[in-house]
């Protein structure tokens, strides 16, 4: 097979703390129709837990250690069918302190050691031009023909720098029923942003999951790697990647990420838990189609602002975030070329600066975040919930939350394979 054909070589980078099944986990990799390279896992803790006295903490020590020799074990024995890289962040002396912790630093120690390996397996770029980094998480099931479909994804888009692939939670069976409906309602809650998004052609409308997205090594390479930061670091990662090109939002193949409870991070899908547990839903509320039209509004004022040099009304609320005459700088720095000026526009007024706005736009409660979910439905999906005489999310059942999480991720589908990449800026 020649070079221009051959599947490009793929580098698995994944974090691990307290993963029971890690071993398991790396074994089932063995089944993808597309086998990786190689696999980087970071067992990672923070030093602290040998020393705090917390039973807890000492327990995934123990897990820790255990886990890291099993694969070490298994890779001696030969059981992998691909190369496996395990680096020891958990371990006295080598794990971490107090400035460098959390998953995000987890995650940059595995992928530039991914990174690393596949400049070292694939020196000659112009043989490799889409070597792919994939991030995954040790608690995450993928089908068989994950990668490959990632693979085939980036061969149809070549431009393509990054992907953030589709996900959905499962349900095991033995979950607790308030536990699953608080997983269903945050994960109605990222559909229904993602969805209004794409609607109104956001610039920056995907869904960043540290579990299930990928980048080329060329583009990695390009904004220095992934930001270690405590929690978010899968948002800040996608949103630097898509400021340097065209981005994937569909796969054929979905990721099934864990639904567990965490306190590990500031933010994501186990600190939701806790607060929905506690019917506490103040950070991630059901916004009104309007805050999303408003921004689609100012980012189509960009060209008659470049043109005519007169503050178009719809930017009104981008002189609140960033001053007044924000924008004469950037337009006499564009030389003549709006779409430059465009293009560094967008890049200001990014998904982080977005959700900002819609944060501070609006208040959260059950009865407003019912009419504007509901609302959404009627649009998007053509369900009609408010002939249920339904009044708050307070009134929804588990198998009410089960359908509307159904219908969004068949309707953000839907949209995703219809317009499966984002055009560069």
């Amino acid at each position: 097979m020649s070079a221009s054909t051959a599947p490009c070589p793929i580098f698995i980078a994944i974090p691990a703390m307290d993963e029971a099944g890690l071993a398991d986990n790396l074994l089932a990799l063995n089944r993808q129709t597309l086998k990786p390279r190689a696999v980087v896992v970071c067992v990672n803790q923070p030093e602290a837990y040998y020393h705090d006295g917390e039973a807890g903490h000492l327990r995934i020590c123990a897990c820790n250690k255990a886990v890291f020799e099993q694969v070490a074990e298994f890779q001696k024995q030969g059981k992998f069918g691909f190369e496996v890289v395990l680096i020891d962040r958990f371990s006295p002396g080598k794990a971490w302190d107090e400035k460098h912790i959390g998953v995000g630093w987890a995650r940059r120690t595995a992928l530039d050691c991914a990174a690393e390996l596949a400049e070292t397996a694939a020196p000659r770029l112009a043989e490799n031009p889409a070597a792919l980094l994939v991030c995954m998480d040790a608690d995450t099931l993928y089908p068989d023909s994950y990668l490959q479909d990632l693979q085939r994804q980036f061969e149809a888009h070549p431009q393509a720098v990054a992907i953030a692939n589709p996900y959905y939670h499962d349900l095991p069976d033995d979950l607790p029923e308030k536990h699953a409906a608080a997983l269903l309602h945050y994960e109605c809650y990222m559909r229904a942003y993602a969805l209004q998004m794409m609607r109104t052609e956001h610039p920056y409308a995907f869904t960043a999951v540290g579990s299930s997205m990928a980048c080329t090594l060329t583009a990695y390479r390009r904004i220095g790697g992934i930001s270690p930061v405590k929690s978010g670091e899968d948002f800040y990662f996608l949103q630097k990647l898509r400021k340097t090109g065209a981005l994937l939002r569909h796969s054929e193949s979905v990721s099934h990420p864990s639904c567990r409870l965490s306190t590990r991070v500031f933010f994501g899908t186990g600190p939701a838990l806790n607060k929905g547990l506690e019917n506490n839903w103040v950070s991630y509320p059901f916004y009104p189609l309007s805050l999303f039209r408003k921004m689609q509004d100012a980012y189509r004022a960009l060209p008659r602002l470049f043109e005519s040099g007169t503050p178009d009304p719809a930017l009104d609320f981008w002189e609140e975030a960033f001053g007044r005459d924000w924008w004469k700088k950037m337009r006499a720095n564009a030389g003549g070329r709006p779409q430059q000026f465009i293009r560094t526009c967008l890049e200001k007024f990014d998904a982080l600066r977005s959700l900002q706005f819609l944060k501070s736009s609006y208040a959260q409660n059950p009865e407003s975040d019912w009419e504007n979910l509901s609302e959404l439905c009627d649009n998007f999906i053509g369900t009609h919930w408010k002939d249920r005489n339904l009044h708050s999310l307070s009134d929804l059942t588990l198998s009410d939350w089960k359908t509307l999480r159904h219908d969004l991720f068949l309707c953000e589908r839907h949209l995703q394979q219809n317009q499966a990449l984002l055009p560069a800026f």
